[in-house]
């Protein structure tokens, strides 16, 4: 059995940096020494409240220097971490507890009453630990503990983590990530994102969501970097602190890329301490990439996915121009492979094809939590199913054409949204852009185009629809465009939630 596991990092860092900052939330500054200390008290407290290697504890909390040690402790005992969205109702958190298996809950003061709600009904006792409120167990109550180190033996193959996806296409199902997938991943990010015990990262995006606990803080926990963690994402706050705290990495999806470029004093921040940013979960626009370019900020680029432990392939920003649309190559010691999508067995399309993309390598999941036929439809042969539709190019750069979901045939042909959206998202004055197929009497569906423009902007629909025109084969242009006053729906990770314009434009557009 390998002991390498997640809570040698801090073990490491306590005894190589005690004095070098790990987090800093607020106005607290935690240093290494410290968070080990205190992880091992709350490692400590979890035991004596009967708590296991193996055993799922849930956390339902907004940001918070408690939500990582609760990570960190989880860590040293062997018990598994389950992220619990926020924007959940009690009904869908219930059914993730539950299926979980969850012995413990750990829900902040804001959520309480959300937690105690979710908790109603459940078979079997669930202890309530509470962060700044009113519980069965106070969390404060676990710092009290001895801070001598656990002894739990800690293995590679353990689940650090379960991560339950979104369940945009049915029943949340839960992503094991053992402590090896997450290392592996970790590892990959420090190389990608030259990482060093001087780089500081800024983090305000959820913590609840796989991309923010697992591909953006674990790489700075594992590689000694300071983490500056926030609970709330804004352009002027963002700006500031990365000004204050000479943010070295900072990652964030298009959308708020755009909403800083946008912020009228965007030029008067001091920005020059960022030396690495990124982006991921949709493409990046070519005007969006010229735009940063032009501040000085090159941008890199990635994509993974929460069974992948949320990084898999990179895109330098000195290959961002020239390979406009791709989302890189895999990482280090991960494969790629593009395979028909309509078959079972893993037969590869001819090079160049769109086919769907299947991945390999150390950051795989193990599973899904108690879901045999998923994992078996999932992982295949040793290789990953992503149901993403690619294309690899002649250099082994990956351009993802589109989540086979959302390809619509019309008229027999398949049409990819992601090929559209690319061409409307770089026409000046377009904000944000989402297409669907909605169903059409003579063409089964058609391409439907649903636009924000920039504030200020006076683009019209025919200027839109010119552009399809010219860049665009018949059958892919949208038949209707409609420009819309409201933002498109965003799930937690900033991706546009094509379910829920599904469901509002299930009988298509008024003329």
């Amino acid at each position: 059995m390998t002991t390498a596991n997640l809570a040698n990092a801090v073990r490491f860092w306590a005894r190589w940096q005690p004095e070098g900052e790990a987090v800093v939330f607020g106005d607290r500054r935690i240093s290494w020494s410290e968070l080990h200390e205190s992880t091992s008290r709350i490692a400590n407290g979890l035991t004596e409240l009967g708590l296991r290697r193996g055993d799922r504890i849930g956390i339902l909390s907004g940001n918070c220097v408690e939500y990582l040690e609760l990570a960190i402790a989880g860590y040293k005992i062997g018990t598994i971490l389950v992220p619990l969205n926020v924007r959940l109702t009690p009904v869908e958190l219930r059914y993730i507890i539950d299926h979980a298996g969850c012995r413990a809950v750990v829900a902040d003061g804001d959520l309480a009453d959300l937690a105690t709600a979710a908790l109603q009904a459940l078979d079997g006792d669930v202890v309530e630990i509470g962060i700044g409120s009113d519980a069965a167990v106070h969390f404060d109550e676990l710092r009290s503990r001895d801070d001598r180190e656990p002894e739990t033996p800690v293995a590679s193959d353990d689940i650090a983590y379960l991560c339950y996806t979104s369940g945009t296409t049915g029943t949340p199902k839960g992503a094991m990530l053992s402590h090896g997938n997450v290392l592996a991943m970790a590892y990959n990010r420090i190389l990608a994102d030259d990482l060093v015990t001087d780089s500081r990262a800024y983090l305000p995006f959820p913590l609840s969501f796989t991309g923010g606990l697992v591909s953006m803080w674990a790489p700075t926990y594992v590689g000694g970097a300071t983490l500056v963690l926030d609970p709330i994402v804004d352009a002027e706050r963002t700006l500031q602190m990365i000004e204050r705290e000479r943010i070295t990495n900072y990652s964030a999806v298009p959308v708020i890329w755009d909403m800083l470029l946008q912020h009228p004093r965007f030029a008067e921040h001091d920005l020059s301490s960022l030396t690495i940013i990124g982006s991921g979960g949709a493409a990046v626009p070519a005007s969006l990439l010229e735009r940063l370019q032009a501040a000085g900020l090159p941008m890199s680029q990635g994509y993974g996915l929460t069974e992948g432990a949320g990084m898999n392939c990179w895109l330098r920003a000195a290959d961002a121009q020239r390979k406009l649309g791709s989302c890189g190559r895999p990482m280090m010691h991960t494969r790629v492979r593009t395979v028909d999508p309509d078959r079972a067995d893993l037969v590869d399309v001819p090079a160049g094809e769109v086919g769907e993309l299947i991945i390999s390598g150390p950051e795989i999941m193990l599973g899904y939590w108690n879901d045999p036929d998923a994992t078996a439809a999932t992982l295949v042969e040793g290789w990953l199913r992503t149901g993403d539709l690619a294309r690899i190019d002649d250099e082994g750069y990956v351009f993802i054409v589109d989540r086979s979901k959302d390809m619509l045939i019309s008229g027999g042909l398949n049409v990819y949204p992601a090929e559209i959206e690319a061409v409307i998202a770089a026409i000046p004055g377009v904000g944000e852009c989402a297409v669907i197929g909605v169903p059409d009497d003579r063409w089964g569906e058609t391409p439907l185009a649903l636009v924000g423009l920039v504030e200020g902007s006076t683009l019209d629909t025919e200027t839109i629809a010119a552009a399809c025109r010219e860049s665009l084969a018949d059958y892919k242009r949208p038949r209707r465009i409609v420009i819309r006053d409201a933002p498109l729906p965003r799930g937690m990770s900033g991706k546009v939630l094509k379910r829920v314009l599904r469901e509002d434009y299930a009988f298509g557009v008024d003329s």
